[in-house]
């Protein structure tokens, strides 16, 4: 499943570095800033929410296999941190993004 994570987090982005540009500039208006300004904070916040939103999705699976797994949360935190299988996921991970981007689907 893939998530607009990243564009979520350059929306937010592009309005913060437009609100900086915007207080910046000399050439604006006081009136215009009063104007643009909440539009750019409404921009970032719900960006912010949907990133967490978003966030909260992408973990939805880990979470569901550690309260389905037998000892609970706990004893499935602890086999995820153990440092062999963290290696064994990254390397899973490395090879499924360099997978879809050899086949296009970046």
């Amino acid at each position: 499943m893939r998530l607009p994570i990243m564009a979520t987090l350059r929306d937010a982005q592009t309005a913060a570095q437009k609100s900086a540009l915007l207080l910046s500039s000399k050439r604006i208006s006081d009136h215009w800033k009063e104007r643009m300004l909440p539009v750019y904070a409404r921009i970032i916040a719900t960006s912010s929410l949907l990133f967490f939103a978003l966030l909260c999705a992408a973990l939805l699976p880990v979470v569901i296999a550690g309260l389905t797994y037998p000892g609970g949360m706990r004893i499935w935190t602890g086999l995820l941190l153990q440092p062999l299988n963290m290696l064994v996921l990254f390397a899973l991970s490395v090879g499924y993004i360099t997978l879809r981007v050899r086949l296009g689907r970046g």
